[in-house]
């Protein structure tokens, strides 16, 4: 018989709370996982032909040749868009333009868009007077005109791509700029 003072059964519920804590250590100089998003790799690829370009075009006399005019121009969209694409990437890379109170997909999308076109451009006139100074001169600075000309063209596609990205990003109504892209 059972004794009524115990029950034959008896019903535990024990709850456990468990708490984790993740830490993220990163360094406050440089976010290095920019670099491993699309736009950073981009952004490092405008610096790289970015910088072959210019090298290409300052390396060969365009000042002591008539008409020289073009170069100039191309030179000047090349390291123009260089330094502002460096600033960029300091910026991005060291999270400072979250302290920045301004609309960065927005602007990031405008200069890219005018980065391309100017890139473009540069590059038409430098394809466009890599033949004529070749013969005018009756030097051999052909391939490095054309070198210049290609390095501008694979400067042109990648800020078209980081266009491209900055405005799906700005369209899909992203929060921050700086490797955040849309997906789709």
């Amino acid at each position: 018989m059972a004794d009524s003072g115990f029950p034959d059964t008896h019903t535990t519920t024990a709850t456990t709370t468990t708490t984790t804590t993740t830490t993220t250590t990163s360094s406050p100089f440089c976010d290095i996982g920019y670099f491993l998003t699309l736009p950073g790799i981009l952004k490092i690829l405008q610096l790289f032909f970015g910088l072959i370009t210019w090298a290409c075009v300052a390396s060969y006399p365009y000042r002591y040749v008539p008409y020289g005019g073009g170069q100039h121009w191309v030179m000047f969209v090349a390291v123009t868009c260089w330094i502002i694409t460096l600033l960029l990437v300091v910026l991005y890379s060291t999270s400072l333009y979250k302290r920045i109170g301004l609309p960065w997909l927005f602007l990031e999308l405008v200069y890219a868009a005018v980065a391309t076109l100017l890139y473009l451009i540069a590059f038409a006139v430098q394809a466009g007077t890599t033949h004529t100074r070749f013969a005018y001169t009756n030097a051999n600075w052909y391939n490095t005109y054309a070198a210049a000309a290609a390095f501008a063209l694979f400067t042109t596609i990648c800020y078209g791509v980081d266009a491209f990205l900055a405005f799906r990003n700005w369209q899909s109504g992203g929060t921050s700029a700086g490797g955040n892209t849309a997906t789709a």
